[in-house]
């Protein structure tokens, strides 16, 4: 277990842990999982390959598809009430999700539940008996709550009920371990609480780093739009490593990679002392990650690219092509509907910040008649290029 222990933030308590260890036991860890976006980012792809591990040291993962409890929202972290998901959209995530879990995690020690199964058939006597295992004591003992309790910003019942469904789910599973990111722990411990609550053996909270996302600042996430898509491709995800911040590519050699924990801070002490070159490194930990998600013929395809875009500053010898008809052309659609932006307001943003260029040149407008574009080659950012063909 030496991977879990080093690359941990909090195992707690770690007597029960020892325990655990010395029962040579198969023991049930979880992982709780909330579909509330319709893809994986590297910051889930971190814990659940901390998942991974655990089953590679014979235990079996048990990965709870939080489809019930998406539908409340995890208040961590939040400062304001979070808005309901509809369950329509739950199931599209869901249904995205997924595959792509499935395709992370071993399938042979694995077990996938959804939350719904037990929670939507609790009776409103049952319901009141989770409420009775916790004081609201105790639920404003929680930071977030805390800060918005005493800022006077709206609380709703339902949030506090976000974390003893989650405890519920270690009920329903018997849970030995439950994982998760740093600002879960108070929801992990909690768990524990309930499951002695109902007579259950409490289980042991471990968390991890979680990844800072690709603006630097604020933790990896979609809603934010600083992630990193385990589907992207090589190139995508190669180029988006050598985009983040010198300072948090530490977390992912953390988190994604098998180094040592020696080497690792070999390398940042060599970086630091300005002995290593961190450019050099950032494009090492492209290489690990996207050898990793894909193989080697891609990883150095990804770097070869990258070095071909940036530093060489050509152009890409394969550039997808798009068609469009005569008139005028609304560049946000155009780039939204070939996928080189996510959205067209995305796209907006991108091209109002002169992030866009046609043929090498910065381009503000949001429209352009396609004449003008007829043979053109697209850009935004340093990876992404479409190139243009009148019908």
């Amino acid at each position: 277990m030496k991977y879990i222990e080093d690359r941990s933030s909090v195992i707690n308590p770690l007597a029960d842990y020892q325990d655990l260890l010395k029962s040579k036991k198969k023991l049930r860890v979880k992982l709780g999982v909330d579909p509330t976006a319709p893809d994986v980012t590297l910051g889930w792809y971190a814990i659940l390959r901390a998942l991974r591990k655990f089953q590679e040291y014979g235990h079996t993962a048990v990965l709870i598809l939080g489809e019930f409890t998406a539908q409340v929202g995890d208040p961590s972290g939040k400062s304001e009430t979070r808005s309901v998901l509809e369950e329509n959209e739950i199931d599209i995530n869901a249904k995205g999700v997924l595959p792509i879990i499935k395709s992370i995690l071993h399938s042979d020690n694995l077990e996938i539940v959804s939350n719904k199964e037990w929670l939507s058939k609790l009776t409103i006597s049952e319901m009141m008996n989770l409420a009775s295992s916790t004081t609201l004591a105790q639920m404003l003992e929680r930071e977030d709550f805390s800060k918005r309790y005493d800022s006077k910003n709206p609380i709703s019942l339902l949030e506090f009920f976000y974390p003893l469904f989650q405890g519920y789910d270690s009920v329903a599973v018997k849970a030995d371990i439950e994982i998760g990111g740093n600002d879960q722990l108070w929801n992990l411990m909690l768990g524990r609480e309930i499951q002695k609550f109902y007579n259950i053996s409490p289980q042991v909270a471990i968390t991890f780093p979680l990844l800072v996302g690709t603006d630097g600042k604020k933790k990896m996430s979609q809603s934010l739009n600083n992630y990193i898509s385990v589907t992207e491709s090589a190139n995508n995800i190669y180029g988006k490593i050598m985009s983040i911040p010198d300072e948090v590519m530490w977390d992912y050699f953390l988190m994604l990679s098998d180094l040592e924990l020696d080497e690792i801070e070999e390398t940042r002490s060599l970086v630091a002392d300005e002995k290593m070159n961190p450019f050099d490194v950032k494009k090492s930990l492209g290489k690990i990650i996207t050898n990793e998600l894909y193989d080697e013929t891609l990883s150095t395809q990804a770097e070869q690219s990258f070095n071909d875009i940036t530093i060489n500053k050509n152009i890409p010898d394969v550039i997808p092509d798009a068609y469009i008809s005569d008139g005028e052309v609304h560049l946000p659609n155009l780039l939204t509907e070939n996928d080189i932006t996510s959205s067209n307001s995305e796209a907006r943003r991108i091209i109002a910040s002169g992030g866009f260029k046609i043929d090498n040149v910065k381009y503000i407008e949001l429209d352009i008649s396609a004449a003008q574009l007829d043979g053109k080659i697209l850009q935004i950012g340093k990876r992404k290029f479409l190139r243009i063909n009148k019908k």
